[in-house]
């Protein structure tokens, strides 16, 4: 596909480095109907469906990328004893370069008049080749950091647009060229009155006499939450609690066998809720009173939208400690409660505290509906815009 005003928007391997590419791309549609839409993702990647079956992205076009493994926290002396990651890191190198070649004819071929690198690893052989081509782009980063694909591709990048104060980015990204937008998010997610969440349970089949806790664990799920949620299902079912519970996919099966370990009554069981994967997480986070869940910024964008009650499970493992700074910068504002992993058997204590404290809850939310940024999307696609109009 070639277009006189073609915008490619690139980003893989996470959620968070997708679904914000289909608010933009509305976006971008309302306002300029000439505009064309291609998604660029890394080959392989399960999660390209999300951008692939929206209507708004006119092509989805894949590329080789690789990707480096590390572990926050880890010494590099055990990264030299690693082995198996070593050579899984030698083989995307390989990959990542050939990432490079493709992405070059590619943009070669398509012509866009800008690019949005959106976040991972699809992003720096896209970016590299992009910047040889003299193709303009703009980063994002949603997280309290910058990218390590955002790292190596920053410098020919004209701007960098970020969810948080753009201070916390330097020295990586000049200040002149930075710009904070927020993280955008679905038009689902809006602020919820007692009256959308009397709606929403409504629709789910939910009594609103109900203390309702929702509990998210990403895209991949969290063994971690799922197991100190269903070592103290005893407590929180005393406790009059529904529990609804997004395992994600690979984990559904486990939680059903941890549950049905647990010798619940039948009443007591319907009142655990157990989703693999949903697609109205709007509607299920609006019936909520309390949310726990991980510390990706996309899913904390959404929750800051509705400004919901959130218990936040930074986890520790992830790339750069990206969700440990992403939860640091939250706490300081006291929008969230945040348990740390190695505490993690106080959250269901910390749960039920909370869920008897409409006090806490409301000024939770309101906190957090604070940070929120409900022009994200528009700030990003009047961005890309600008960028084109002045190339005209």
């Amino acid at each position: 596909m070639t277009s006189k005003n073609l915008v490619a928007l690139v980003g893989g391997g996470s959620g968070g480095h997708l679904t914000p590419l289909i608010p933009v791309a509305e976006k971008l549609k309302l306002k300029r109907a000439d505009v064309r839409i291609v998604h660029i993702g890394q080959k392989g990647d399960p999660l390209n469906s999300i951008t692939k079956n929206a209507d708004v992205i006119d092509e989805q076009l894949l590329v080789a990328a690789g990707k480096y493994r590390r572990y926050h926290g880890e010494n590099w002396l055990v990264r030299l004893v690693d082995i198996r990651t070593f050579f899984f890191n030698v083989r995307d190198f390989f990959q990542f370069i050939t990432g490079i070649f493709q992405a070059w004819f590619l943009l070669g071929k398509l012509k866009p008049r800008v690019i949005l690198m959106k976040g991972g690893y699809v992003c720096a052989p896209v970016g590299i080749a992009a910047g040889l081509r003299g193709i303009p782009y703009v980063t994002h980063d949603s997280d309290a950091m910058v990218s390590l694909a955002h790292r190596i591709i920053a410098k020919k990048a004209t701007f960098h647009l970020t969810a948080m104060d753009p201070e916390l980015y330097l020295p990586q990204y000049s200040i002149d060229k930075t710009r904070q937008v927020g993280v955008p998010v679905r038009a689902d997610y809006t602020f919820v009155t007692k009256e959308d969440q009397a709606r929403a349970r409504k629709k789910l089949g939910m009594s609103n006499d109900e203390k309702v806790l929702l509990v998210v664990g990403g895209g991949l799920g969290a063994r971690n939450i799922n197991n100190a949620i269903i070592q103290n299902m005893n407590k929180l079912l005393a406790h009059k609690v529904t529990i609804v519970m997004i395992t994600g996919h690979k984990l559904f099966a486990e939680v059903e066998r941890s549950l049905g370990s647990l010798g619940l009554q039948e009443n007591e069981r319907e009142r655990i809720k157990t989703i693999a994967f949903s697609d109205e997480l709007h509607t299920l986070s609006a019936a909520a009173d309390v949310v726990i869940t991980r510390a990706g910024a996309t899913n904390m964008a959404e929750f800051a939208a509705q400004g919901k009650a959130c218990i936040v499970v930074p986890s520790p493992f992830l790339a750069g400690g990206h969700q440990l700074k992403n939860a640091q910068a939250l706490e300081k504002t006291r929008a969230t409660i945040v348990v740390d992993e190695s505490n993690i058997s106080t959250l269901a204590e910390i749960a039920t505290m909370l869920l008897d404290d409409p006090k806490q809850q409301a000024e939770l939310s309101k906190n957090l509906h604070a940070i929120a940024h409900e022009d994200a999307a528009e700030k990003i696609a009047d961005t890309l815009l600008q960028i084109i109009n002045e190339s005209a």
